[in-house]
């Protein structure tokens, strides 16, 4: 090699040395050059008088020489290019904390979703949200549409969905059919943490589980109903549709509240053959109805069980109490209607029996809470119980009105087209004389 050569190559060593010291200098003062992490030069050897320069080019390496003739120190930054790229990955998330006080990463723009467990599918047909639905529960094919108001409304939509797992209150999911249909969001009922865990479940399924809860199944709970909408409104970009609904429950609690507010005398009530886990007799009841709570009024079984739940009387408690209206849960009137023929004088010694004082009320408690249903229940019972504070109320049309505030669609025709009896005096099925 000549000497020519020779300082050629030492030229090249000392300009790439300078450039790598003056970078490192800049690097830790307060001002860093902006463009020094776009294309940065590495030493990929240690350079001798002997060996030939090897540069190569990244963007995500810089090296600098330390003095000693055979170290070379590599640090890790990140480009502007990536930079971006994650600002913008991070700008089509969102992120929500659920019941269970978890953090939610969701999709922005969510177009494939399933709704598990009891109350779930309910709360996104509230939302007007099932247009993003991909599967459903085997369960809601299995019973049919009739009775779940979500269902009734949304009843084509739901029949044609591909099955996600069984679906009830105790079976679990089954990862292998979610993940058939590829959502992007489950969203799941509190209920099934115990069976599988929201965590283990997102993992194996790999999407994010949004686990939601309205209340105790069977009753209207205001401030958890309003608190999972805003979240699943969140979660569904329905924000708007939300808060939509919540001012029109607000308008309906407050009414209700308004109407009974002055009433000081109240009549006694008995809400007989309510349904849990099944159909049951006339002398299954349940503690702080949820119709009765609306109404601020309370019924001869509240004081069994004043924390609320379901109640089993004994006959004789209800002939001594004689309460002045009796309701029926029309989900088990037949049920009823057996019993009858079989001990007439039996229910004829209680005076609501007597003197007509017998009424159906539709069933709200169908997979958890109807909350529609519930809320057409309170007016109808208002009515019959407070004419006057009622007076301008027509319970059918006010029924249909609350239908179509939660799913879009008048649904009390349908109640009775297919068996239930409505809003009626059911004295006419009970003859004492």
């Amino acid at each position: 090699m000549n000497i020519a050569t020779k300082i050629a190559l030492i030229l090249i060593v000392v300009a790439i040395i300078s450039s790598l010291v003056a970078y490192s200098y800049f690097s830790l003062s307060a001002k860093p050059t902006p463009y020094t992490t776009t294309r940065i030069l590495t030493v990929e050897k240690t350079i001798t008088q002997t060996q030939f320069v090897t540069l190569t080019f990244t963007t995500t390496q810089i090296v600098t020489i330390v003095p000693s003739p055979s170290t070379v120190v590599t640090s890790t930054t990140t480009s502007p290019i990536q930079t971006a790229f994650t600002q913008r990955q991070e700008a089509q998330y969102i992120e929500v904390v659920d019941v269970l006080n978890r953090s939610v990463r969701i999709p922005k723009n969510l177009s494939r979703i399933v709704a598990i467990g009891p109350g779930a599918l309910r709360l996104v047909a509230y939302l007007n949200a099932t247009n993003l639905l991909v599967g459903v529960e085997q369960s809601e094919l299995q019973w049919g549409c009739i009775g779940r108001d979500y269902a009734m409304a949304y009843c084509s939509t739901i029949q044609r969905l591909p099955v996600i797992g069984p679906g009830g209150p105790r079976n679990p999911p089954n990862p292998e059919m979610l993940m058939q249909v590829k959502p992007q969001l489950i969203v799941m009922y509190r209920g099934y943490v115990n069976l599988y865990p929201p965590d283990r479940l997102e993992a194996e399924v790999g999407v994010p589980v949004l686990v939601i809860d309205y209340g105790t199944a069977g009753y209207v709970d205001i401030g958890f109903l309003e608190k999972a909408l805003r979240l699943l409104g969140k979660a569904l970009n329905r924000d708007e549709r939300a808060q939509q609904l919540i001012s029109y429950i607000d308008s309906v609690v407050q009414d209700l509240s308004n109407r009974v507010k002055s009433i000081r005398e109240k009549p006694t009530i008995y809400i007989g053959a309510i349904s849990y886990t099944g159909a049951q007799p006339f002398t299954a009841s349940q503690s702080m109805f949820a119709p009765l709570v609306l109404l601020n009024t309370s019924s001869i079984v509240d004081n069994l069980k004043p924390g609320g739940g379901y109640i089993q009387v004994d006959f004789e408690y209800l002939l001594k109490k004689q309460p002045d209206y009796i309701f029926i849960d029309e989900n088990n009137l037949n049920m009823v209607l057996d019993d009858f023929s079989k001990n007439r004088d039996q229910y004829c010694s209680l005076n609501a029996f007597k003197e007509g004082r017998i009424f159906g009320v539709l069933p709200f408690n169908y997979y958890h809470t109807n909350i529609a249903t519930a809320f057409a229940d309170a007016y109808f019972i208002g009515k019959v119980l407070y004419p006057g504070a009622f007076a301008d109320v027509d319970p059918i049309q006010k029924a249909d009105e609350i239908f179509k505030a939660f799913v879009g669609k008048p649904l009390y025709q349908d109640f009775v087209k297919n068996g239930y009896q409505g809003f009626v005096n059911l004295s006419n099925l009970f003859k004492c004389g």
